[in-house]
């Protein structure tokens, strides 16, 4: 079963270097939303017990500079942002399955490339991108904050971040519309449990993929 699933991810990489397009639309019988995320818990779990310590420390927030992958013409520069949704979230997972976290890569253009419905291919470019990496790239790191004058002109960033949070109001409100047409079992989630905007978020990590 590991032999087939590593041959199929194969094949959906050596697709995704040479195309741009949503991997929701790949043709083939088996689709790579019938996959769990089995893998990358077994990957998390690992580097949890690994650097508790360093976890629990870290403040929310954080960030990481990286590079394009050589190999991978789809991942282009812009960054991936991880949201938290505040207070006590006790539905919703029919809308999003990773409640009450959300993850969207949205491009410098503002273009949202996946949404928080699309959860594997953010987690696959995230593991592309910095799975192995101990170190930070420095130049990428100088680069930033030169164009940012050191964080204090962020708006492009702020840009994207109301572009990530738009898109997760938008497409929180499509997947219940979409929920309630697939049968009664269907629940929406309570109105004070569904994300509408950016005060009901918090910003856990962000990732810039940036061109050196």
């Amino acid at each position: 079963l590991i032999h087939e699933d590593m041959r199929y991810r194969d094949k959906q990489l050596l697709r995704l270097r040479e195309e741009v397009l949503d991997l929701e639309d790949f043709s083939e019988s088996v689709a790579l939303n019938e996959f769990t995320l089995d893998d990358f818990r077994i990957e998390l779990s690992n580097y949890i017990t690994s650097n508790r310590k360093l976890l629990e420390d870290a403040p929310l927030g954080l960030y990481g500079v990286v590079p394009p992958h050589p190999e991978q013409k789809a991942i282009t520069p812009g960054v991936v942002f991880c949201f938290k949704q505040k207070g006590s979230v006790t539905s919703g997972e029919t809308v999003n399955p990773l409640q009450p976290y959300y993850l969207v890569y949205v491009l410098n253009d503002g273009t949202v490339r996946f949404s928080f419905a699309q959860p594997k291919q953010v987690l696959e470019i995230y593991r592309l991108l910095c799975s192995g990496k101990a170190a930070a790239y420095d130049h990428l790191c100088q680069l930033f904050d030169s164009e940012t004058q050191n964080g204090s002109d962020m708006s492009l960033y702020n840009k994207l971040l109301d572009a990530a949070v738009e898109s997760i109001a938008r497409t929180f409100q499509k997947r219940m519309a979409a929920g309630l047409q697939t049968g009664r079992d269907f629940k929406i989630p309570d109105e004070q449990e569904q994300a509408r905007e950016a005060s009901d978020l918090e910003l856990v990590t962000w990732l810039v993929i940036k061109t050196p």
